[in-house]
């Protein structure tokens, strides 16, 4: 069953098309990539999705009973306690919170290690972390609070091997537990690797596929980056 679909979506900006007539949808429990040059759209996207902006013509219809987004631009109040900043974020996106000690548990039994770099990132000052801890743990909050549809633009930007590493495990388990994913990313690799199927988007449009091989086939190219290149021009 589909949690989310866009249909024929087309959205503009003053003297600038963005897409023109796409379509992409996400079923229960899948997670999905989208690929897309900086200034493609792909956040225009999820805002769209999230209403923060209207399509001129097209339909979404979004059946998600508890919805989560990760924008780009993430600055907790420098002050408070990664922890504390995680508690806001879940109360603003849940009508019940987690309570931390079992978003911990939870992380344990997904990677001990994990859980481990959770709780020592909790403990700092906002101030003290580095953009990756802070869109790290951020993101990993997202993924422990039991949404249906998760949405992630770049999670893994500016974040370092490690924890690129435990954000798709967490995605991974997010998913196997009946969360929907879609996720956006410069990183051609991780998209293929990690994603049931992914959209590129670029020229204004969405093209779907199923795997990272079609992805090189339809290109005709030796490597995923080549074919993202390839689909950009």
């Amino acid at each position: 069953m589909n949690i989310l679909s866009l249909s024929d979506l087309t959205f503009s900006y003053p003297g600038r098309p963005l897409f023109d007539s796409v379509n992409l949808h996400v079923s229960q429990g899948e997670a999905v990539g989208l690929l897309g040059m900086n200034g493609a759209g792909k956040t225009s996207l999820f805002d769209l999705i999230c209403q923060l902006k209207k399509p001129q013509s097209g339909t979404i219809v979004n059946l998600a009973q508890q919805q989560a987004y990760l924008s780009q631009v993430l600055t907790p109040p420098p002050l408070l306690r990664m922890h504390e900043a995680g508690k806001l974020i879940t109360l603003f996106n849940t009508r019940q919170a987690p309570k931390l000690e079992a978003s911990r548990a939870r992380l344990y039994s997904w990677s001990p290690p994990l859980a481990k770099r959770y709780a020592d990132i909790g403990e700092k000052r906002a101030s003290t972390c580095s953009y990756g801890e802070i869109r790290s743990y951020f993101t990993l909050t997202l993924l422990l609070m039991g949404s249906d549809l998760i949405i992630l633009d770049e999670p893994t930007a500016g974040v370092d091997p490690e924890f690129r590493h435990f954000i798709w495990l967490g995605i991974q388990h997010a998913c196997d537990e009946g969360a929907s994913v879609l996720v956006s990313s410069h990183y051609t690799e991780e998209i293929a690797q990690h994603c049931t199927r992914f959209y590129m988007l670029a020229h204004r449009k969405l093209a779907a596929y199923e795997s990272g091989q079609q992805f090189l086939v339809h290109y005709n190219a030796d490597s995923l980056d080549t074919a993202f290149m390839r689909a950009s021009l």
